[in-house]
């Protein structure tokens, strides 16, 4: 009886051992495998660091090659610039304006001739509008003024007009100004060359020409108006000036002899 109690112990200690040395026999298997499968692993990574390495060399190689060649052809290795900044907007560049040379003599000449006028002759002028003298020109002597109640200096012809009447330029010439003067209200100055200008105030409408614009003798030009108000007490009329080198002279001596 206790013999077969003892091999059956005995055969159950076989039995565990068994399952032990089973377990360490497949413990052993997997930590194999792990081993080999990292080595593997290690040299594969290796190898593509191989790989790379080889290719690195062959492009340096070739850029090396490349910035030879170039030299030897007499070439010149240019360096990277950094851009400051990519964001930026890229504006096309105009071409140089040429302000010296032949060009832009021959520029400034065509721009000349599309304003030059040819000299006039300021005894050929014609009556700016049809009507009699109302107050003369007067630089040094003085003239009664309605308006303010004073002697004062004239530097131009007042001519008598019904309110509305046609305003004619009295030579040919270039619109070089078209204002609402504070004092000779709605006015217009005409260029005619050689340092010669007309002026004509109280006028009804700055709407018929513009500046610029080039107008013929006996063009209409306004109408007669109330808007000068230093003569507004005056009877409708022209405030007519004649201008020559910046300084006014009587309109009446280039004027027709019959205006009285």
């Amino acid at each position: 009886m206790k013999f077969n109690d003892l091999f059956k112990n005995r055969r159950n200690i076989y039995f565990v051992s068994l399952i032990v040395m089973a377990l360490l026999l497949a413990g052993g298997v997997w930590q194999y495998n792990n081993y080999i499968g990292g080595k593997m692993a290690e040299l594969d990574f290796e190898n593509q660091l191989n790989e790379l390495d080889k290719l690195l060399e062959e492009q340096d190689d070739i850029g090396a090659q490349i910035i030879e060649n170039r030299l030897e052809e007499g070439g010149s290795i240019e360096p990277i610039q950094e851009v400051a900044n990519t964001n930026a907007d890229t504006k096309k560049k105009e071409p140089p304006v040429v302000t010296n040379g032949p060009t832009a003599k021959k520029t400034d000449e065509k721009n000349i001739a599309a304003i030059k006028i040819e000299p006039v002759d300021i005894d050929t002028m014609i009556l700016p509008v049809f009507g009699n003298i109302a107050i003369t020109f007067s630089d040094t002597e003085l003239t009664y003024s309605k308006t303010i109640d004073s002697w004062v200096t004239h530097p131009g012809l007042d001519l008598k007009a019904e309110e509305g009447s046609p305003v004619r330029a009295a030579l040919d010439g270039v619109v070089s100004e078209t204002t609402n003067d504070a004092q000779w209200g709605l006015t217009i100055v005409l260029d005619h060359g050689d340092g010669v200008q007309t002026r004509y105030s109280n006028l009804s409408t700055l709407d018929l020409i513009s500046k610029g614009q080039k107008v013929k003798k006996g063009d209409v030009i306004s109408g007669v108006g109330k808007t000068a108000l230093c003569e507004i007490a005056e009877e409708p009329h022209l405030h007519f000036e004649l201008v020559r080198d910046n300084q006014n002279i009587n309109p009446k001596n280039y004027l027709p002899k019959t205006l009285k």
